[in-house]
């Protein structure tokens, strides 16, 4: 009840965002609810020292962007691939050589080009045919792109994303583009389900990259948890939560 409930209050504040009302970026709480976060991660992860925390900036405009930058956060995703253009044309000098955008929304072969040249880490790779279309845009732009495979874990209908044993009969394919690094693996647990079933998901993505890091090495991350379930996402292994209302307003 507790999750829904949260869900429920966070659909709310991403609606008012949606009609245009401003986001009030409070140094402090954020400050507060991050610290608190990473004594989550000292508490419930396997291996604290190598999760981290992205801001889910989403619907943040320029202007409140350049806030939490200023407050001394640098880690961010974005879900939409023009929002990401126009982000990058703003913040694209020494100024900022810092920052790291990874992307983690639904991407469109169509879209591929505005994030191609500078993306850090593609977490939405839902399926082989936009794995082959990522890696032809990064062969034109002679770069090796980092990328996690989306993982459908609960085989919802509603979303996207490759079934556990989709993935393990045709593996070796994803792994063999010249220009995309499959870095490891991404999903996200049902609003809906109670933290038993959350953890039996997060269990599964988390022996999943055991099984693939110990092929290849460099497949060591596991993007899962957001703002309701990353307590269960830290206790499975997570290596990035994907975090939003928890940090802005609780």
């Amino acid at each position: 009840m507790y999750l829904l409930n949260l869900f429920e209050k966070t659909v709310i504040i991403w609606k008012k965002l949606k009609q245009g009302e401003i986001m009030e970026l409070n140094s402090d709480k954020i400050s507060q609810n991050y610290q608190s976060i990473l004594e989550d991660i000292k508490k419930y992860s396997p291996y604290p020292e190598k999760v981290k925390i992205l801001f889910v900036s989403k619907y943040l405009n320029i202007e409140e962007q350049e806030t939490l930058i200023n407050m001394g956060y640098s880690y961010f995703g974005e879900n939409r691939a023009q929002v990401y253009r126009d982000k990058m044309e703003r913040f694209s000098s020494e100024k900022y050589e810092n920052l790291i955008w990874d992307f983690i929304g639904r991407l469109q072969k169509n879209k591929i080009k505005y994030i191609i040249t500078n993306i850090n880490l593609i977490h939405s790779i839902d399926s082989f045919d936009l794995l082959a279309e990522i890696n032809k845009k990064a062969v034109e732009n002679n770069r090796i792109v980092n990328g996690l495979i989306q993982i459908n874990v609960s085989k919802e209908e509603s979303k996207t994303g490759i079934y556990i044993e989709d993935f393990q009969k045709e593996s070796e394919k994803y792994f063999s583009m010249s220009n995309v690094k499959i870095k490891g693996f991404m999903t996200m647990a049902p609003l809906d389900a109670e933290i038993d079933e959350i953890d039996g998901y997060f269990s599964k993505m988390y022996n999943l990259k055991k099984e693939y890091e110990k092929k290849y090495s460099y497949c060591n991350e596991l993007s899962m948890g957001m703002s309701n379930d990353y307590i269960e996402a830290l206790k499975n292994g997570a290596t990035i939560l994907r975090i939003g209302s928890r940090l802005y307003w609780q």
